[in-house]
């Protein structure tokens, strides 16, 4: 599904480098049980992957040539 949307392999790598990053450091440094602090450590990864997926979506589609 992310080949349609215009993401090559090195973006899907990207992505789950920065989903995986934030999920942790927000675990680590939230407040609450363990269960609390993974779930919320879960939905920031989420929210950042959406959000580095539309950024990396847009920048591709709207790009300068010479980029």
């Amino acid at each position: 599904m992310l080949d349609r949307i215009g993401l090559d392999r090195r973006d899907r790598r990207n992505l789950l480098v920065v989903m995986g990053a934030v999920a942790v450091v927000t675990a680590l440094v939230s407040e609450g049980t363990p269960a609390v602090r993974l779930a919320v450590g879960a939905i920031a990864g989420v929210i950042s992957g959406v959000v580095f997926v539309v950024s990396t979506v847009v920048i591709n589609r709207y790009k300068p040539a010479h980029w």
